[in-house]
């Protein structure tokens, strides 16, 4: 017996993104499902906190750097998407991303962690106990998961706060937030993430299929990745050294 597709029940879709998830690439596969005038334009948490609410309510879909707290507010009965990348590959791919920010376009307004990466090895920025850098590298995914939030202003657009401390703790609420969303994907089963984000939702069309770059290949030495999981514990270590080190 066949089992029928739902039908788009007009509620807002929000995806909340991680830095260097192929977010980008999952939203304009999802942008498809929408009029234009339905699209929010806001990206940050800063931005979404100084829109107008009786604008926000335009919205059908919404998404960007920003947490189940944000969404919360700005779009209550929205349905949450997200999309997850092994961790030890998002973070390094974060630290070479926001480094080269500065170089890539020198008149922009660099957030506080680009600007603090100009001097900072790999190691040092994954070991560091400097607040504002462990917001912007400790198990973000699951503390996004769990219902943390990115700054309200734009030099911290880049930093989670909440659930920073404990690691039995963001286990726990990452599990239990894990159930607020519709659906979570992941970058490796990227093109069937999106397609089930579609039938999930009801939502009208196909996805717009646009596979995310490569970050090519990040030349690593073993005595250094050794280091960097030394600094890593818990959920943030999803393959052994050895698989990294051959």
């Amino acid at each position: 017996m066949w089992k029928l597709r739902p039908k788009y029940d007009g509620k807002p879709v929000f995806l909340l993104r991680s830095h260097k998830t192929a977010g980008q690439s999952f939203s304009l596969g999802l942008r498809t499902a929408f009029r234009p005038a339905e699209i929010s334009p806001h990206y940050f948490t800063w931005e979404y906190a100084r829109a107008p609410l009786d604008e926000l309510t335009r919205y059908r879909y919404l998404s960007g750097h920003v947490g189940r707290p944000t969404a919360a507010t700005v779009a209550p009965e929205s349905k949450l998407l997200t999309i997850l990348r092994d961790p030890v590959d998002r973070l390094i791919s974060s630290y070479f991303y926001w480094r080269s920010q500065v170089s890539r376009v020198p008149d922009s307004n660099h957030h506080e962690i680009a600007l603090r990466l100009q001097s900072m090895s790999l190691l040092d920025f994954v070991s560091s106990d400097d607040p504002a850098i462990r917001r912007a590298a400790w198990n973000i995914q699951a503390r996004l998961l769990a219902g943390a939030d990115y700054g309200t202003d734009p030099e911290t657009r880049t930093q989670l706060f909440g659930f920073e401390d404990s690691l039995g703790t963001v286990v726990q609420q990452a599990m239990e937030g894990f159930e607020q969303f519709a659906l979570v994907g992941t970058v490796g089963r990227f093109e069937e993430s999106l397609r089930q984000a579609f039938r999930v939702l009801g939502l009208p069309g196909r996805p717009n299929i646009i596979f995310p770059e490569s970050d090519g290949m990040i030349s690593l030495k073993c005595s250094e990745l050794k280091g960097i999981f030394k600094s890593w514990n818990g959920i943030n270590v999803p393959r052994e050294e050895r698989d990294l080190c051959k």
